[in-house]
C-alpha cells in the first residue's frame, strides 16, 4: 500500500518529489519512486512521476532546470519502465 502524503502538493501544485529533485536528493527521490507501486491498473509511482505542477512542470523539468542528471536519468528510465509495462 502506498503512502499517500506523496501526492500532497503545495501551493504551487508540487509535491516532495518536486523539491527532491530540485535540489538534487537523489536518495530521497528513490525512497519516495520505490515506496509506490510500478505495476497493475493504477500505476502510482508513474503517476507521481508524470504529476505537473500549476506550470505545467513534472519533477523530471525541475530536475532538468536544476542540472541534476543523475535525477533525471532514474526519473526517465522508471517512467520508461512503468509505460512499457502499462
Amino acid at each position: 500500500m502506498a503512502d499517500n502524503s506523496f501526492f500532497k502538493t503545495d501551493g504551487r501544485g508540487r509535491t516532495t518529489l518536486f523539491y527532491a529533485a530540485e535540489i538534487g536528493d537523489n536518495e530521497v527521490v528513490k525512497v519516495i519512486i520505490y515506496k509506490l507501486a510500478g505495476t497493475g491498473v493504477s500505476c502510482q509511482r508513474l503517476a507521481l512521476i508524470n504529476h505537473k505542477d500549476l506550470e505545467g512542470l513534472t519533477a523530471i523539468d525541475v530536475a532538468e532546470k536544476s542540472g541534476n542528471s543523475e535525477i533525471i536519468s532514474l526519473l526517465q528510465s522508471e517512467k520508461m519502465r512503468m509505460e512499457f509495462f502499462e
